[in-house]
């Protein structure tokens, strides 16, 4: 059975629970759910309480909005950083992309893309998508 999450304070991520699934959505619409380091925190939070939480057989990672899923690093922030704070907090995000990316064994976190969000350097892996869909499927 899920864990209640009240306990969890996220700033720029809802996340919840229902049965088996995790939804966690990036919830800074306005700037198009740009990358903060608070984001990054708050994604961080979520895939490890998910992870941790045995009931949990999926996470489903969505944007909050209608015209973005994420849009990148935020630009704002970055150019108030120094050289040195910025690839920190890069190191930090790979980290929780990572941390996305091996949660379990099975592959088990899907993306939502909305809108205009599809990114295009998504397309030359898409092939690849497809095919380890496929086999992940059999």
């Amino acid at each position: 059975m899920s864990t209640p999450v009240a306990a969890l304070t996220l700033e720029n991520v809802l996340y919840e629970k229902k049965g088996a699934i995790a939804y966690v959505t990036l919830n800074r619409p306005k700037v198009l759910n740009a990358l903060n380091r608070r984001t990054w925190e708050d994604l961080q939070t979520a895939f490890e309480d998910a992870r941790k939480d045995s009931a949990i057989r999926g996470v489903i990672l969505t944007g909050a909005g209608d015209k973005a899923f994420i849009a990148g690093a935020d630009i704002g922030e970055l150019s108030k950083v120094t050289a040195v704070e910025a690839e920190e907090s890069s190191t930090f995000g790979q980290g929780v992309l990572n941390l996305i990316e091996n949660l379990w064994s099975q592959p088990s976190t899907v993306s939502r893309l909305a809108g205009d969000a599809k990114p295009r350097w998504l397309a030359p892996f898409e092939s690849l998508l497809k095919t380890q869909n496929s086999v992940n499927r059999k």
